[in-house]
C-alpha cells in the first residue's frame, strides 16, 4: 500500500493535496538550503581573500625602502616568514627575530652570558621597551622548549611581529 493510500484510508479523508503541499514545501526548502550553502561558500572565499590582503598589507610596511643592508635583508626574510599562512614559518620567524634582537641588545652595549642576563641589565637601566623585549623573548623560549605542543595563533604571531618591528624601528637597527 502506498503512502497516500494509507492516508486516504484513514477516515475516508483525502490527504493527497496535503502530501503534495509537503512535497512542494520540502522542495522549496531544499532549494533554499542549497542556495544558502553556495552563497556561504562564496562568502567564505571572499572573507579569506580579504583577510589575506589585509595580512599582506600589515606586513608589507616593513618591506619598503629595501637597501643593501644585510640586517634589513635578514629582516625582510623574517617578514616573509611572518606573512606565511604556515605556523611553522611563524615559529622560525620568531626565533630568527629574537636572535636579531639579541644582536641589537649586544650592539647597544649590554653584556652577559645569556640573553636573559642582558635583559636583566637592561631592566636596571630603565630602558622603556625592555618589557616588550621580555615578552617576545619569553614567547621564543616557549616555542623553543615546548615545540609543537605550544599552539601559536596567527593573532599572537602578528602581535609579536609588531613588537619586533617597533623595537627595530625605534632603535634604528634596520636603518
Amino acid at each position: 500500500m502506498e503512502f497516500t493510500e494509507i492516508f486516504n484510508s484513514i477516515g475516508g479523508a483525502n490527504f493527497s493535496g496535503f502530501v503534495l503541499f509537503l512535497k512542494v514545501i520540502s522542495a522549496l526548502i531544499s532549494v533554499a538550503l542549497v542556495i544558502g550553502i553556495i552563497y556561504s561558500w562564496f562568502g567564505i572565499q571572499k572573507v579569506s581573500q580579504i583577510n589575506q590582503h589585509k595580512r599582506h598589507e600589515h606586513f608589507s610596511l616593513s618591506r619598503k625602502n629595501v637597501s643593501k643592508n644585510s640586517r634589513l635583508e635578514h629582516w625582510n626574510t623574517i617578514v616573509s616568514m611572518f606573512q606565511s599562512q604556515d605556523e611553522t614559518s611563524w615559529r622560525m620567524a620568531i626565533i630568527d627575530a629574537d636572535a636579531m634582537l639579541e644582536d641589537l641588545i649586544t650592539q647597544i652595549g649590554f653584556t652577559g652570558q645569556t640573553f636573559g642576563e642582558k635583559l636583566k641589565k637592561m631592566q636596571q637601566e630603565n630602558i622603556p621597551w625592555v618589557q616588550s623585549v621580555w615578552d617576545v623573548h619569553l614567547l621564543r623560549n616557549k616555542l623553543a622548549h615546548e615545540g609543537s605542543r605550544y599552539l601559536l595563533s596567527d593573532r599572537e604571531a602578528y602581535r609579536v611581529f609588531k613588537i619586533y618591528e617597533s623595537i627595530f624601528q625605534k632603535t634604528g637597527y634596520l636603518a
